[in-house]
């Protein structure tokens, strides 16, 4: 027989419910949070070791964490396995696009730096600027680098021109705009119409160069990753030294860049469809 108890039943004081209410998930939750926001901050990729310093816990569980928020497409991790994060906080259709987008072109990008032994880098259009999000190094001892997370020149970086020359006008003019116009170098174009000349030579050939427009003794060539609509919202380029920069190379540069960037398209194609 069941009997029913006379006692009234004990009201939580507020302290209780607050230390129940910080369970181990919302701490969890706090230093997840801790991590997604010390990289952000962060130009160069970190260390787990730093990370696991600066939230305060053991390596073993910041790497739970840091896995955790990989998964989620939060954060990245380099070849060293060091991590990063995008300064930009891309909404879910970007997020997804550029998930898809690592997954496709980091072996296209690996075989394209194989090439040459040159330095290569991906960059993805957020809403008004255009990011570098993927960088495999050179192999010669003096190189053009670049650093994930960069902002590039929509006018004078060959990442950039490839992207925003198959912009809208609107979306084109907004990305000019956000970044400004100004000399790099003496060779960089600030008139707006020979801008936007160079734009459409872009557009029309299919490739970019960056003949010493953004670094005195650096030549790159891009080629914008266009969707089967036309749609741009990546590009991939090859950056080398002026010195090693040769005819033959001249020739054979742009139809390789287009070739990869059409190999990186057909994989997004089958990922996003």
């Amino acid at each position: 027989m069941l009997s029913q108890s006379n006692k009234k039943p004990k009201r939580r004081s507020g302290k209780s419910a607050a230390r129940a209410a910080t369970t181990p998930a919302s701490r969890s939750l706090a230093k997840g949070l801790m991590i997604v926001e010390a990289l952000a901050s962060k130009e160069e990729a970190m260390a787990l070791k730093d990370i696991a310093a600066l939230i305060g816990l053991g390596k073993a569980s910041t790497l739970r964490l840091l896995r955790t928020l990989e998964g989620l497409g939060y954060i990245h991790r380099d070849e060293h396995d060091n991590y990063y994060c995008e300064r930009v906080w891309p909404t879910m259709k970007q997020q997804m696009r550029l998930t898809a987008l690592r997954q496709c072109a980091q072996p296209v990008l690996a075989q394209l730096n194989a090439e040459l032994g040159e330095t290569v880098a991906m960059a993805f259009l957020f809403d008004d600027v255009i990011r570098v999000v993927e960088v495999i190094e050179s192999t010669h001892h003096i190189r053009m680098s670049n650093y994930r997370g960069g902002i590039l020149q929509p006018y004078a970086s060959s990442l950039g021109k490839s992207i925003t020359a198959f912009q809208t006008p609107e979306v084109a003019q907004r990305l000019l705009y956000t970044y400004g116009i100004f000399a790099l170098t003496p060779n960089t174009l600030t008139d707006f119409r020979a801008i936007q000349d160079d734009l459409a030579a872009v557009r029309e050939r299919g490739y970019a160069w960056d003949r010493e427009e953004t670094v005195l003794g650096g030549i790159c060539c891009g080629a914008p990753v266009q969707m089967p609509d036309g749609e741009v919202f990546a590009a991939i380029s090859m950056s080398m030294p002026k010195a090693r920069f040769t005819k033959q190379i001249e020739e054979v540069l742009p139809q390789m860049m287009k070739d990869y960037a059409a190999e990186i398209a057909r994989g997004l194609k089958k990922v996003l469809a």
